[in-house]
């Protein structure tokens, strides 16, 4: 099911009603009301993934049980090996398989049939977080839930099919101190207002772009595009992705809000960045936290010098652009991200970090550097094949077609004005909601939502309310535009 369809919005109003009814007459099993959503929600196109869900929990489960508890540390590390590898098999299996054989068909010619296996939707994420899991077990830091709790943990559908990757950390804690279960009006408010922006940006601002870039990128397949098409489908991607996929997070975010559930943060002006260390403190905040927790820093992290630190770094970009697709332009587009921040990083170490604010010009000229070099990357993760890819990436460097301004790229031009002044102008929605403390803590930006909560936002008055009917109307009427979440596919 997907947030921006008409049959989510009967979901909720059902579950609305149902969990106000359960909560009052039966409040205990409120939780479960919550879980058996949950898998509705995700067993409502394709019910046989349900099995597949329903494995995947019962296995970790039962393993964090052998992984709990004072043992023989060579035990445990068998267990935990034991556990990492059944959950990168099981999403190996379903993501990557035609990928393994179409490699095998190219260096061997042994002419292996494809399998073409449907991905179940959300695999990546309930798989990543379940590996969480498992490592924050081992290494005793959770005691392990109950069947019901972990449940809700994993399968907890504001979250469960696109993120944010939420560690145990994030939501068990909020779980286990929750007493009370009952809607909160405030909550509910809050939650339907970030919502409806949410759906607003995927509806409205990521939707109506995405059709002018598939349009170049689906022309790329076959023809070099001119330099100027080119540049504007790799700025109407940008916008495009970033709008989507941030509405979702905004949406998840508001969901869980509205049940009284804070999420990290995943977004926060990514395109303010002034260099690529900081974009990827700003875009897929849990993704990135999940990757330097979980695998940059097992790679030895910063304390093996600068070397060692870089291949680290390199390792898990090239791997975190694998996670996002079965395909070898996501490779490249996490290689190209790892040679940015090794560039960044090299750069720092030559010059020296500066603590001093940058003069406005030197900082926007490192925004700019910083969103071109992003752009060029995005091609990579957008195209269909190596081949689009590297087609659309001359062509930006003036080894396309002959040069022309096509009425596509004149339509992407008459966005591209107002998403510039939204990510580079505008407040985020972070900053909008931030004196009401919807999202969990983030130390990284804690001075800059403490000025938010002091300036312009939200506030719970009529003519907020009114914007946010505007935006929940206008959100819902856009639907018959209707384009999947780009992330749904990872």
């Amino acid at each position: 099911m997907v947030f921006s369809s008409h049959a989510f919005l009967v979901f909720m109003l059902v579950l609305l009603a149902v969990y106000a009814g359960v909560t009052r007459w039966a409040p205990r099993h409120a939780k479960l009301t919550l879980v058996l959503a949950s898998l509705l929600f995700y067993g409502w196109t394709i019910p046989a993934y349900l099995v597949l869900l329903g494995l995947s929990l019962a296995f970790n489960y039962v393993l964090s049980a052998g992984l709990a508890g004072p043992q023989p540390e060579g035990r445990r590390r068998l267990l935990l090996t034991l556990g990492v590898g059944a959950n990168l098999a099981f999403i190996g299996y379903y993501k990557y398989l035609d990928l393994f054989i179409g490699g095998l068909n190219g260096a061997f010619d042994v002419g292996l049939p494809l399998q073409h296996i449907v991905l179940p939707i959300g695999i990546s994420f309930f798989t990543f977080q379940q590996i969480g899991y498992l490592v924050d077990v081992a290494e005793g830091h959770v005691e392990r839930p109950s069947v019901l709790d972990y449940t809700l943990f994993i399968t907890f559908f504001p979250q469960l099919i696109a993120g944010p990757i939420v560690q145990q950390s994030h939501f068990l804690p909020q779980v286990h101190a929750k007493v009370d279960w009952r809607l909160r009006a405030q909550d509910v408010g809050l939650g339907l207002a970030l919502f409806s922006m949410g759906l607003f940006k995927k509806t409205v601002l990521a939707d109506n772009i995405g059709r002018y870039t598939d349009a170049i990128f689906t022309t790329a397949q076959t023809t070099p595009p001119g330099t100027l098409d080119a540049w504007m489908a790799a700025i109407g991607y940008s916008f495009q992705i970033y709008f989507d996929f941030s509405g979702y997070s905004d949406m998840a975010a508001g969901l869980a809000f509205l049940w009284g559930f804070r999420m990290p943060l995943n977004f926060f002006s990514p395109y303010k960045a002034h260099n690529i260390i900081e974009f990827w403190r700003r875009w897929h905040i849990s993704l990135s936290t999940f990757l330097r927790d979980y695998l940059y820093i097992r790679l030895g992290g910063n304390r093996h010098g600068f070397s060692r630190t870089m291949l680290a770094l390199m390792v898990t970009m090239l791997l975190g652009g694998l996670w996002h697709g079965a395909g070898v332009q996501f490779i490249v587009w996490g290689g190209l991200h790892g040679l940015f921040l090794v560039l960044n990083h090299s750069w720092r170490r030559w010059v020296g970090h500066l603590d001093a604010p940058l003069s406005w010009w030197r900082h926007a000229a490192g925004v700019l550097l910083t969103y071109a070099a992003v752009c060029v990357a995005w091609v990579y993760f957008r195209a269909g094949s190596l081949d689009e890819a590297n087609r659309m990436v001359a062509a930006m460097f003036g080894l396309g077609a002959p040069e022309s301004f096509t009425p596509t790229s004149r339509g992407i031009v008459t966005f591209v004005g107002l998403y510039f002044l939204i990510a580079w102008a505008l407040p985020n929605t972070v900053q909008l909601f931030a004196r009401h403390h919807i999202y969990l803590p983030n130390k990284a930006f804690a001075p800059a939502m403490a000025q938010a909560a002091e300036g312009f936002g939200y506030r719970l008055t009529r003519g907020w309310a009114a914007v946010t009917a505007l935006t929940l109307t206008v959100g819902w009427f856009a639907i018959s535009n209707l384009s999947p979440f780009l992330y749904f596919q990872f």
